[in-house]
């Protein structure tokens, strides 16, 4: 009997273990204007640069954004807001378990317009 039950919680402890174990990667951060005030309601997309599919999320009342269980690739992120310029960030690669924390700054502006980052402060894991 003591056998059966050590047996028992080894599978228990080992079930919640291999639970444990992320193989997606995720995404976090801020949007603000160009005076650092929060943006919300910002549309930010998350495009799988491999298969086209978009991630969807929208920035909440402190201007924060959270994109959960994306698969491992490359990215073009966009941020979209009414009265701001449309922000695209081409190239962001994310591997299993990452978070990143990219924040953005949006420009006033028609949505029309688009500006593309190519660069900016290392992203944070």
């Amino acid at each position: 009997m003591l056998r059966n039950s050590k047996a028992a919680l080894f599978l228990v402890s080992f079930t919640a273990i291999l639970r444990a174990q992320s193989t997606s990667a995720s995404l976090t951060g801020r949007v603000t204007d160009p005076s650092h005030g929060v943006i919300t309601d910002a549309q930010i997309a998350a495009v799988s640069a491999g298969t086209n599919i978009r991630y969807e999320a929208v920035t909440n009342g402190s201007g924060e954004y959270y994109l959960a269980n994306l698969p491992p690739g490359t990215y073009r992120l966009e941020v979209e807001k009414s009265g701001f310029k449309k922000l695209i960030k081409p190239d962001v690669i994310l591997q299993v378990q990452d978070t990143l924390a990219i924040d953005f700054e949006m420009t006033l502006g028609a949505s029309a317009e688009t500006v593309t980052v190519e660069a900016g402060a290392p992203l944070a894991v």
